[in-house]
């Protein structure tokens, strides 16, 4: 890790609340239930299974990266198990995402980077009944994935192989609302900021943003500002790792939290 992310890293640390320091009831059961909580869900076992398993896949695949790229992974053909290891959400933040749509309950989820599929996995058993779209510019991580929800035979799950800047917009004219949005693609400022800026237009009350990788670069964190300073989020949650925003209209006053991780 370089010095400039460590000094991130321990300015996060110094200034980030834990349970002990929330008085709002909504947010001290947020950090308990999602953030502190550790009891295991019965999908979890079978989840980590299949990350072990492509954590030891010497599959070599080419990747066509249309996004800000890697930086533990900087040539164009890599194996499974790199991607499983330094690629993708690892198991603390994919069982956090699990525990979040399990708590809220959304009804259209939209994922920007399929990768090779296993957090996809997290969203789509978290609420089996919902509908997860998730879209990636890749052909082969695409395939990869594909064959991977037929294996865990999922049936929630809409994969769509185009670029973000095509199919988000298209998607989002079909579906009714956009409840979920995570995004962990494209980590650079004029993306990130188009893609929020376009789901916007199908958020409601209770829909839920995150942003992974908010301190990837300065683009990046200063995506993540002014996406925490638009009108109509209400509450904004600093995770490090993780920028999650709300637009809750029993919010009567902007809120913005860092919370230990």
């Amino acid at each position: 890790m370089e010095i400039k992310s460590i000094l991130k890293y321990i300015n996060y640390r110094l200034t980030s609340y834990t349970e002990h320091d929330l008085h709002s009831p909504f947010l001290f059961n947020f950090y308990m239930e999602l953030i502190k909580n550790e009891h295991p869900f019965g999908d979890f076992e079978e989840l980590n299974a299949i990350r072990t398993q492509l954590e030891s896949d010497n599959t070599k695949i080419t990747i066509s990266d249309f996004g800000a790229g890697s930086k533990k992974l900087n040539t164009s053909t890599r194996e499974i198990k790199q991607i499983a290891k330094h690629g993708i959400a690892q198991k603390k933040q994919a069982e956090f995402l699990y525990r979040l749509l399990n708590k809220f309950k959304p009804k259209n989820v939209v994922e920007l980077g399929t990768s090779i599929g296993l957090t996809s996995l997290y969203l789509s058993k978290a609420l089996t009944k919902s509908s997860v779209y998730t879209i990636d510019g890749c052909p082969n991580l695409f395939n990869f994935s594909n064959e991977l929800f037929k294996k865990v035979d999922t049936t929630n799950i809409t994969s769509i192989n185009d670029n973000f800047n095509s199919a988000l917009p298209i998607l989002l004219s079909k579906i009714d609302s956009l409840d979920f949005l995570y995004v962990d693609g494209n980590h650079a400022y004029e993306p990130t900021m188009a893609y929020f800026k376009s789901a916007l237009h199908k958020k409601n009350t209770n829909s839920i943003f995150v942003f992974d990788d908010i301190y990837w670069s300065d683009g990046m964190q200063k995506a993540w500002k002014e996406i925490c300073a638009n009108k109509e989020v209400t509450l904004s949650l600093d995770l490090f790792k993780f920028g999650i925003v709300f637009f809750k209209t029993e919010n009567k006053q902007k809120e913005h939290f860092v919370l230990k991780f």
